[in-house]
């Protein structure tokens, strides 16, 4: 198993069973016969994006490897909270499963009063399943070539530049308020509705820099219509060769690295739990289903039901730092 994945499943054996002590009263039954029938997997968001790409990926591999389908359900809305809920109160039999991502697992729950789900309370972890980066790009003609020579431009000239993003409390958002924070810079943000428009207004020269995911960012790496300066990851990616991490530049520990992860909701029986763990497992690991997700910009790995749920808590505990001291509020 690749480093990431090796890490989690130590993560998840140090955890225990704390995060699935909801879940252990089991039928045996059915846990040995399940499944008997098709499996709903909802995604909170619109068809067509890179969470529908990757929801319908996994889909495939679960109803090759356990014979039943699997139908993917887009229930977008509400920054997620409508295919959230929906998951959270769905009978906790494995017959309904719900792809996550860092904004309605780990952000949403300390940004929006009042949510009707709770992620650590309704739901069980099944694994986290692929994690992409995000780039930080500037316009061409940009003056730094790098995030060293970035941060002392515009250390030199508060506030004189602007980032984009792909909206409040977006990834992006999220990235370059974490980014202002561990350099100090003075930045004015200029919130966009979606990735595109960032990426076509970096192109164009309307706006200096931005985090964007790998995956928006593909088509022009190498090319001189955006200039790639840093990765959010702590370690190189062979997606963008030469690209140097941003915690190379100055900034240690510096991490922003998205997330996908396979829940059920709480009270799920324990040997299903484990059976789609272990399948899960062997979806990653398929050289041709890496390939192709590769070509989207996302890394494929697993872990641990439990080392799941400890990247989420970690990931929350991150980001409410970053949400309080932005003073970031929900739209």
């Amino acid at each position: 198993m690749r480093t990431a994945s090796s890490l989690l499943r130590a993560l998840g054996s140090a955890v225990g069973v704390t995060a699935l002590a909801g879940v252990i009263a089991v039928a045996p039954a059915r846990g040995q016969t399940y499944p008997d029938h098709p499996i709903k997997f909802i995604a909170p968001i619109a068809a067509g994006g890179l969470t529908d790409i990757l929801t319908r990926e996994i889909a495939t591999g679960l109803a090759e490897r356990l014979g039943q389908p699997v139908v993917v359900e887009n229930r977008p809305g509400g920054g997620g909270t409508i295919g959230m809920v929906a998951a959270a109160k769905a009978p906790p039999d494995g017959y309904t499963l719900v792809m996550v991502y860092s904004g309605v697992a780990s952000v949403n729950p300390v940004l929006i009063p009042g949510l009707p789900y709770n992620t650590a309370r309704d739901f069980a972890p099944i694994g986290l399943v692929g994690s992409f980066p995000m780039l930080l790009i500037a316009r061409p003609d940009f003056p730094a070539r790098d995030t060293k020579e970035l941060i002392a431009l515009v250390k030199s000239k508060p506030g004189a530049f602007n980032y984009g993003s792909a909206g409040n409390a977006t990834t992006s958002h999220m990235t370059m308020e974490l980014f202002r924070h561990a350099t100090g810079l003075e930045i004015t943000h200029v919130p966009y509705k979606g990735e595109a428009p960032v990426l076509a207004d970096i192109i164009g020269g309307q706006i200096d820099f931005a985090f964007n995911t790998m995956t928006s960012v593909l088509p022009y790496l190498g090319s001189d219509r955006v200039r790639v300066l840093g990765i959010s990851t702590p370690t190189p990616s062979s997606l963008a060769p030469g690209v140097v991490p941003v915690a190379d530049s100055g900034i240690p520990g510096f991490n922003a690295t998205g997330w996908y992860a396979v829940l059920a909701p709480a009270g799920t029986p324990a040997p299903i739990i484990t059976r789609l763990n272990e399948t899960l497992g062997k979806i990653v690991d398929d050289p041709k289903v890496r390939a192709r997700m590769a070509s989207q910009g996302v890394e494929l790995f697993t872990s641990t039901p439990e080392g799941a749920a400890q990247w989420i808590a970690d990931d929350g505990q991150k980001w409410r730092a970053v949400i309080e001291k932005a003073g970031i509020k929900a739209n």
